[in-house]
């Protein structure tokens, strides 16, 4: 069941059959998180982005780039709000506690993670259950992590 009417309701199968519920993003909030990035990305339509919101699984649900923005732009946009949705933590926050720990990206075992910053974790309000993730990509890395942001706190979830 989603919250407040929001996300899309993901059933389950628990053992013995009984049915769960979980929350997840679906495509209202992905497109309000959208509008969001893109209304305040257009500030500098001569520095171009890739956008992608995914739900708290890392499937894509949403994606738009701006005209300029290249093919690299927009495989990152999508690494980066996977990453954040899947591992549950923003790309930037996965960098910095990799590095305390002395490990690297490629001791995580994936080609299709990343810890580069521009990717957000977006959680309920209440619970702080994951619910999805955006990235962007195509400016500074925290230009690139603040446009993300800028849509996860447009959602009021």
């Amino acid at each position: 069941m989603a919250l407040a009417g929001r996300g899309r309701p993901e059933k389950r199968a628990k053992a013995g059959g009984a049915m769960y519920r979980t929350e997840t993003l679906g495509l209202e909030e992905a497109r309000t998180a959208m509008e969001a990035v893109i209304n305040k990305a257009l500030a500098e339509p001569a520095r171009p982005v890739a956008i992608a919101v995914v739900d708290k699984a890392g499937e894509l649900i949403c994606y738009a780039r701006m005209d300029g923005a290249n093919r690299f732009n927009q495989l990152m946009a999508i690494r980066k709000a996977s990453t954040a949705a899947q591992l549950g933590v923003d790309t930037k926050l996965l960098r910095q506690g990799l590095k305390a720990i002395d490990m690297s990206f490629t001791d995580m075992g994936s080609t299709e993670l990343t810890i580069v910053p521009g990717g957000v974790c977006v959680y309920h309000s209440g619970t702080r259950a994951v619910l999805g993730g955006i990235g962007v990509s195509g400016r500074l890395y925290h230009e690139d992590e603040d446009l993300a942001r800028s849509g996860a706190d447009t959602l009021a979830l």
